[in-house]
């Protein structure tokens, strides 16, 4: 028989939309200790999983998805079921936990406080990626999520310090210090490179942090069919955005530069994917400041999920997708 789980460190890595906290995840996962099983659950806001397609596999690092909302709010039983199950295959020494960027992760870390829990996790260090060039936005400055997830942190990671001037490091850094007390650590970092020995930083004592009623409601994406046969589409509503997202089969092809004109041309706050295109598979992670379009080995099948502040014309992207499809080259 195998000997009980017990005592398995646990960090919550919180962030923002667009902070940059799977590429955080990603080089924590290379950096891991060699000879350590590692597991990551991660929520994705909208139905189609594409966090375990972009963080890729690697020896002991075992990854679950739980999609269609916010596993922060109302209902917070898939979560717990998805932890269940991923901890009795996985076995793992570490776990890291990856809420929506949209999500308020109070209730996890009270819910991982939990005596039900207690015994077989140990809670670690918060982290909070930010990007300081967001918080020049005002929606996101006063948004919620971006300030609780500020506060429930362990430790502030500012990510993307080689873009980032002297001016925003300033702001930002004034940011942190003017969040309530106990006081936070904080460190800049480039590339998602954050010391590994910091999963382990003391943590603060925690205090309540209200949310609001919005995020008491149902905020969780129209729940998916059990499973997403491609082709597949859906568009739904939820925390005041709007979320789409595809799933083609893994033989359609796309014209490579013809998909940038039609990603470019939107004005969202994310877009995700993991598609096939005449150049090859691509990794595509956009946000407002950043965007990347990184080679990969072949995916399962094309992905392609877009959340928006604003309304969008769903069929006509759609419409514009299926257009850039070419016929695929023969092996």
């Amino acid at each position: 028989m195998q000997p009980l789980l017990s005592a398995i460190p646990t960090n919550i890595i919180t962030g923002f939309l667009g902070a940059g906290k799977t590429t955080l995840i990603q080089q924590l996962l290379a950096n891991k200790p060699a000879n350590e099983r590692w597991a990551v659950l991660v929520n994705e806001f909208g139905q189609i999983g594409i966090d375990q397609a972009l963080m890729g596999s690697q020896d002991e690092v075992f990854i679950r998805e739980v999609a269609g909302g916010c596993i922060c709010c109302a209902n917070f039983l898939p979560m717990q079921v998805a932890l269940s199950q991923l901890l009795a295959k996985a076995r793992p020494q570490r776990l890291l936990i990856e809420p929506t960027g949209l999500g308020h992760p109070r209730q996890i870390v009270d819910t991982l406080s939990e005596s039900h829990w207690q015994s077989t996790l140990q809670l670690r260090a918060t982290i909070c990626v930010i990007d300081a060039r967001q918080y020049e936005d005002q929606r996101v400055r006063e948004h919620e999520s971006f300030n609780a997830q500020s506060e429930v942190a362990d430790v502030i990671v500012f990510s993307k310090n080689d873009v980032l001037t002297d001016s925003q490091r300033q702001r930002i850094q004034a940011f942190a210090d003017s969040l309530p007390p106990p006081q936070r650590q904080t460190v800049f970092i480039e590339q998602g490179r954050l010391d590994v020995t910091l999963l382990d930083a003391p943590r603060r004592e925690h205090l309540t942090v209200k949310r609001s009623l919005l995020h008491q409601q149902k905020l969780t994406v129209d729940a998916p069919t059990p499973a997403l046969e491609p082709p597949y589409h859906y568009h739904s509503q939820a925390l005041a955005m709007e979320v789409g997202g595809w799933i083609f089969p893994a033989d359609w092809q796309f014209s490579h530069n013809a998909l940038l004109d039609v990603l470019f041309a939107l004005n969202v706050e994310r877009i995700k994917g993991v598609i096939h295109t005449d150049s090859g598979w691509l990794n595509i992670n956009v946000t407002k400041q950043d965007a990347s379009f990184n080679s990969r080995t072949a995916g399962a099948d094309n992905r392609l999920e877009v959340i928006s502040h604003h309304a969008v014309d769903w069929q006509a992207l759609e419409d514009a997708l299926l257009l850039i499809r070419v016929e695929a080259e023969a092996d």
